[in-house]
């Protein structure tokens, strides 16, 4: 049992697994000692610089939150898939025990499904493994299948899952990047990817956001620290003078609101350009090392990656995405109080994560109109979905979780149709073919052109 749970704590920590990755593949290569080295310690810290990245933005975006519930008024449940797998964790052991055996195990199932089908994505978000596993054993729970089912079955759905993810969202990810070298491994492709379409049949010839002429004045614009810089001190500030003096006490204490709200907003930004580097650091080091364990372990396999490996290809769409994501999250709080009578409050978080990636795929697929409209939708759905499967499931009061909710769209589409859990198994192997078919018919005409 110690070795299963060093292993699993070992799935949990990104940084050794990508760490390790790029050791067995510069292994594998055949690289000479001091590159194996090099190449090992870099991926670490650049994956390292990410995360503090992305914690330096939650750091700074947190108050935001805090400010706009208590400017607006609204009150309704949190919306964060961590925290919802967390405190079903935490409330059922049977739940609790299970995903973790499922998460180990699909793990592996994941490896062989890349090995042996074509569909060749090798899922490496620690964080995102975690919920999907947690979201199996709810699932497996809920429909009162034993403990020995609920390992096997859920960890052969865990497998499947994880490598079929990567496939629904890899033609968006090959049209913005240009190559087959890395995909995306999260839980909101089905949302990024529909609201991309939706805003590619609306953008359609539309320029892309990164190709906006601007006037000589406006022209430090094209930089992204300056974009994301003066877009945030709009957010901010406005929410601050909004709450005066008084309101953002409880965050600011004794700085000044306006400073406050000024240091918010650059450290948001400092975040961002942390992340950026990180970015391109891990994937310098990743890619090129991932070769060996595609040549040698599991040919033609492709590393599936956090969104922020993204963001440095369309830095103008990301922010074009955060913004009509968080406009379309605040339409769509007020459409869920009146059809389904609960309110998710914004995810600020999942605006700029994931709503900025429906941008960056909006744009890719209708330009800047593209990505304006991707981001808007891809909030809508993130809302209105939390409030249908948060009522589903009795406001998850049974698993001790009331009061938050997911904002991971494939978890939700997964819990949905996992309700009837025949239908879902019948659903999710049926579009695993699918998706196999299709990258067949991918690479054929790959190969044709070259």
């Amino acid at each position: 049992m110690s070795v299963l749970n060093f292993f699993l704590e070992l799935l949990k920590t990104p940084t050794i697994v990508l760490a390790l990755v790029a050791l067995i593949g510069l292994i594998a290569q055949g690289k000479k000692f001091p590159d194996v080295i090099s190449g090992t310690v870099k991926t670490a810290l650049g994956y390292l610089v990410l995360s503090a990245g992305s914690s330096l933005i939650v750091t700074e975006i947190l108050p935001f939150v805090g400010l706009f519930g208590d400017v607006t008024g609204l009150a309704g449940f949190a919306t964060g898939s961590e925290a919802i797998v967390g405190a079903i964790q935490n409330s059922v052991v049977a739940i609790a025990s299970s995903s973790a055996i499922i998460m180990g195990v699909g793990f592996l199932v994941n490896i062989l499904l890349a090995r042996f089908t074509p569909l060749k994505y090798i899922f490496l978000t620690g964080h995102m493994m975690w919920i999907s596993s947690v979201t199996i054993a709810f699932c497996m729970y809920e429909a009162g299948f034993n403990e020995i089912m609920t390992i096997v079955i859920g960890s052969l759905l865990q497998g499947l899952f994880l490598t079929l993810m990567p496939a629904i969202a890899q033609p968006m990810v090959r049209k913005l990047t240009g190559s087959n070298d890395f995909a995306v491994a999260h839980l909101t492709c089905l949302g990024t990817v529909s609201s991309a379409y939706i805003g590619g049949l609306v953008g359609r010839n539309s320029k892309s956001a990164e190709d906006m002429k601007l006037p000589e004045g406006l022209k430090f614009f094209k930089d992204t620290s300056m974009s994301i810089s003066i877009v945030m001190l709009v957010f901010y500030m406005a929410l601050v003078i909004i709450a005066g003096p008084e309101g953002t006490a409880a965050y600011a204490g004794g700085t000044n609101f306006i400073i406050f709200g000024l240091l918010k907003a650059l450290g948001f930004t400092a975040g961002v350009l942390v992340l950026l580097y990180g970015v391109r650091l891990l994937l310098g080091e990743l890619v090129p090392a991932f070769k060996g364990i595609s040549d040698k372990l599991v040919p033609n396999a492709v590393p599936a990656l956090d969104v922020p490996a993204l963001f440095g290809f369309a830095p103008n769409s990301l922010m074009l995405g955060f913004i009509f994501a968080t406009i379309g999250m605040i339409v769509a709080m007020f459409l869920s109080s009146a059809i389904f009578g609960v309110v998710p409050l914004v995810s600020i978080i999942g605006a700029f994560f994931t709503g900025g990636v429906a941008g960056i795929f909006g744009n890719a697929k209708g330009g800047r109109i593209g990505a304006m409209v991707a981001g808007f939708v891809y909030g809508l759905e993130l809302i209105l979905f939390s409030a249908f499967t948060y009522n589903l499931f009795g406001h998850f009061a049974a698993v001790g979780a009331e009061g938050t909710g997911h904002d991971c769209i494939d978890a939700m589409a997964l819990m949905t149709v996992m309700k009837q859990p025949i239908v879902g198994i019948i659903i999710i192997v049926a579009v695993f073919v699918l998706a196999c078919v299709l990258e067949v018919s991918y690479q054929k005409k790959a190969a044709a052109t070259h």
